[in-house]
């Protein structure tokens, strides 16, 4: 005898044997009903209503077609106002293009890496954010949608900005500090190099302001300060480059110059400029300024052209004070 599913027993007869083989081979196959289902499309809803992170489906081309509570939430806008409208009905203009060719890429199915991008929200306030797009594509391979997971990064970038700037500029002033100096010089001389021309570079020292600081405190010594780099600032084109170097060293480069002469007029502004008094806190403050000059052509060292105007300061320095020298390169 042989014994079957259940516990019934079957005669060990080659027909009855050949039966119960075959009972099997028809009951067991595995069914694919029973098969483990899938997450079910409300749990994925579930996901996108409760995330943290702005999530967007558009179009290939841009129009969009869902928009999740935290896009609300980050940018002020309700479902029912951005569904059918484009993602570059709220990005910023300057950004425009770059969205143009990120969208050229993700309609060719190519996975990038998360970017940046700036949105701005319904009250016109500028949010950077941190995209994560990715093409979402059919079972048979065709472009299906666009997906964009947005996270607002604004706190993190400001945070990041300003360090940048501290690290460029002088924290007391906001002008550049020496290492953006060394830079915006070595860029002028790259450009002369290009464009002909000569650079200058007006190097000034503030005569007795050591006597501002012990007189009416170090508080209106900075007030001072601040007061001088706004009035020299004015002087100024935008190309031109403002930095303060040292507790009372500022130095202007200009490129783009035609002669020294031109660069003497330069100087001479500036020292002009500090002619008037300075008041403020109840005091009345007269300052002069020790003044170098140098020009160079492309072919100068950076630090070398700043070398040769700081040692034309202290000539002017060494002459009394409250006037400008200028270097002469020695002749061979």
């Amino acid at each position: 005898m042989l014994h079957g599913i259940g516990g019934q027993d079957h005669p060990a007869s080659a027909g009855d044997a050949g039966h119960w083989w075959q009972e099997q081979i028809v009951t067991t196959p595995p069914d694919p009903a029973a098969r483990p289902p899938g997450p079910p499309d409300d749990l994925y809803a579930a996901l996108v209503a409760s995330a943290e992170d702005a999530i967007l489906t558009t179009t290939p081309d841009a129009v969009i077609t869902t928009w999740n509570p935290a896009a609300t939430r980050i940018y002020g806008y309700a479902a029912e106002a951005m569904v059918g409208r484009t993602l570059m009905s709220f990005t910023a203009p300057e950004d425009h293009d770059e969205l143009a060719e990120t969208l050229a890429l993700l309609v060719q199915r190519v996975r990038l890496e998360p970017f940046d991008l700036r949105r701005v929200d319904h009250n016109g306030r500028v949010i950077d954010v941190s995209v994560t797009a990715s093409p979402v594509l059919a079972a048979d391979g065709s472009l299906r949608a666009l997906s964009w997971v947005e996270r607002d990064v604004t706190g993190r970038r400001h945070v990041e900005r300003m360090i940048s700037h501290l690290a460029f500029h002088d924290p007391l002033t906001g002008l550049a500090n020496r290492t953006l100096l060394r830079d915006r010089l070595q860029n002028s001389l790259d450009r002369t190099r290009r464009g002909g021309g000569l650079v200058a570079v007006v190097y000034l020292d503030l005569d007795d302001f050591k006597l501002v600081n012990d007189r009416l405190g170090h508080p209106a010594g900075d007030r001072l300060l601040q007061l001088v780099s706004t009035r020299l600032q004015s002087l100024l084109r935008p190309a031109d480059t403002l930095a303060r170097i040292g507790g009372d060293e500022f130095v202007v480069v200009s490129d783009r110059v035609p002669s020294m002469e031109a660069a003497l007029t330069i100087a001479a502004r500036l020292e002009h400029a500090l002619a008037p008094s300075f008041d403020f806190d109840e005091a009345r403050v007269e300052i002069t300024a020790s003044i170098g000059v140098a020009v160079a052509d492309a072919g100068t060292d950076a630090d070398r052209l700043l070398a040769h105007a700081d040692r034309a300061m202290y000539q002017a320095k060494a002459d009394g004070g409250a006037g400008v020298a200028h270097f002469i390169a020695p002749t061979a």
